[in-house]
């Protein structure tokens, strides 16, 4: 027989397992289509976001699976897997819909509202669930998502600089994206707020009266008259 500290144990290993599958694969299609267009003539990048033309609404679904160059995918990846994990962990089965919820919103806000040309990679998505994390840590004060919070923060804390176009003059940063991914993520930890771990709320030791027999008098001999 099983003992229910087995059954826990078990329990998180499957957890654990399937919250490093997921991100992992979605890192490893990231990799495939890189490759491919590496070593393909096809420019992947026309499949990026391209607002406000009807054209670039495909780019909602595609933008976030094409990268430009080497280090964008390696950083990425890497802040992808990582946070992924957390979201997975944390939220179980409701990990897919959150993803999903920002993957969609993010891209959407974007074509609304980003300036023209092509945007490419998994940025918005990866600032949507490390907002969303670190949210959700801020409105419950539980204790696993707020640690893990913590850690994506000392971690990848940088890319708040991601915010400020400012700052990398030489490059081109979808810092609309940034903001579209990190408000969708904001907005998805209000929605989600009562899905996932939740802060454990103390119970109150009731008293116990032990004295129960003797206050237990007759009505009257407690009635001033």
């Amino acid at each position: 027989m099983i003992s229910p500290i087995q059954s826990d144990k078990k329990q998180e290993i499957g957890d654990i397992i399937t919250a490093v599958v997921y991100p992992l694969l979605f890192v490893i299609l990231l990799w495939i289509i890189y490759l491919i267009d590496r070593n393909t003539s096809f420019e992947f990048a026309k499949l990026g976001l391209y607002p406000l033309d009807f054209k670039g609404l495909i780019g909602i679904l595609t933008a976030p699976l094409i990268h430009g160059d080497f280090d964008h995918i390696f950083s990425n990846s890497l802040s992808f897997f990582v946070i992924g994990f957390g979201l997975c962990f944390l939220y179980k089965n409701k990990s897919i819909l959150i993803f999903l919820f920002i993957y969609i919103v993010s891209g959407l806000w974007g074509w609304f509202f980003a300036r023209g040309g092509y945007h490419i990679g998994a940025s918005g998505v990866i600032y949507g669930m490390f907002f969303f994390i670190v949210t959700s840590a801020i409105i419950k004060r539980e204790k696993r998502t707020m640690a893990f919070s913590l850690l994506i923060t000392f971690l990848f804390g940088a890319i708040v600089w991601g915010f400020f176009p400012i700052f990398f003059p030489h490059r081109n940063i979808s810092w609309e994206l940034h903001t579209t991914g990190a408000i969708s993520g904001i907005v998805a930890a209000f929605y989600f707020r009562k899905s996932g771990p939740q802060k454990e709320i103390p119970l109150e030791d009731e008293e116990e009266d032990d004295d129960s027999d003797e206050d237990e008098i007759p009505y009257w001999r407690n009635t001033n008259f």
